[in-house]
């Protein structure tokens, strides 16, 4: 019995001198990291990887996609999207010689380009583009909000935007499907729909045509969520919808998704690049359980500014490479 309570008195003292360390151990590693040193060390450290995060999101990064077909031919697509009138080098050299070295068959705007804030400057920039880009392969554009936006307030202004795209070059696709004979052995038929968010009877209509139709078929929508909402890819048939909008989250975060996009808010499921979509997918569901049938792929372009106001963090603006065909 007394060597019992030896024993436990000596586990007593055991612990306190344990308990005493530990305390010294986290009062000393407390005093390094509150001395003015360490706290410039950290403030500095912080400041550096702040800045390493907004140049991030002034680089250019070309991010190249494949995706398969159900018809033979090849086809290399590029797309740009959100650039809100913003110029990117001298007369958008920054833009143009990446999508020269792509050597693309076809040049898609995915809406947004222009900038409502800054109408006329920025539809200036945009048509500058188009003339450098028609030069290198035919451009195929559709609207986004903000050009929607444009033509309800600066109706007379949206029409000169529009003609003088048309004279550089460019084909508005506004709720209407093109067929394009690539080669020989590769046709594309290219929809644009342009409704605001919300399809009715004919952008319905014309996708369920597009998915019958024999060739390479692509849809151009500048809202993903619409894609997914009125299921564009429903039994087949549809190869690939390109989309914007969701400026890539805007802020991404290292090892998740981006923090924030239009209509999808905090933390979006869909917020940028490549999402095969299944039979057992929808806008809440990436899909692909047991079972679950293969109909197609949805691109969202990362797009090519910031969104009112707030830069991209982390978050390299985007130019879309896409590969279609076998």
């Amino acid at each position: 019995m007394i060597e019992t309570v030896k024993k436990s008195g000596n586990n007593l003292v055991n612990n306190k001198e344990i308990n005493s360390s530990s305390n010294k151990t986290e009062k000393i590693y407390l005093r390094i990291w509150t001395t003015p040193k360490s706290l410039l060390c950290l403030c500095a450290a912080i400041a550096l990887c702040a800045t390493i995060a907004l140049l991030r999101g002034q680089i250019i990064e070309v991010r190249n996609y494949y995706v398969p077909a159900r018809s033979l031919g090849k086809v290399r697509i590029v797309a740009l999207s959100d650039l809100h009138g913003t110029m990117l080098g001298k007369d958008q050299e920054r833009i143009v010689s990446k999508v020269r070295e792509a050597a693309p068959d076809i040049i898609v705007y995915l809406g947004d380009m222009v900038e409502r804030s800054r109408a006329e400057e920025s539809a200036d920039s945009l048509v500058v583009l188009t003339q450098r880009l028609a030069q290198i392969a035919p451009v195929y554009h559709v609207d986004g909000n903000h050009e929607d936006d444009f033509r309800n307030d600066e109706p007379e202004l949206s029409k000169k935007l529009n003609a003088a795209l048309s004279d550089a070059g460019a084909v508005q696709l506004e709720n209407e499907t093109v067929q394009l004979k690539i080669n020989e052995n590769c046709i594309v038929n290219l929809s644009g729909i342009t409704t605001h968010y919300y399809w009715e009877v004919k952008e319905n209509k014309i996708v369920a045509d597009l998915r019958n139709r024999e060739g390479i078929n692509v849809l151009l929508c500048h809202y993903p969520e619409s894609v997914l909402w009125y299921d564009a890819f429903d039994g087949g048939g549809l190869d690939l919808a390109l989309c914007g909008h969701t400026h890539g989250g805007l802020i991404r975060v290292p090892f998740k998704r981006g923090m924030y996009a239009p209509e999808w808010g905090w933390w979006p499921m869909y917020d940028l690049g490549e999402y095969p979509i299944y039979s057992d997918t929808d806008w809440k569901h990436y899909g692909g359980g047991e079972g679950a049938e293969y109909w197609g792929t949805m691109i969202i372009s990362g797009g090519l500014s910031g969104e009112h106001g707030v830069p991209r963090i982390n978050n390299p603006m985007e130019i879309s490479v896409v590969d279609i065909g076998k």
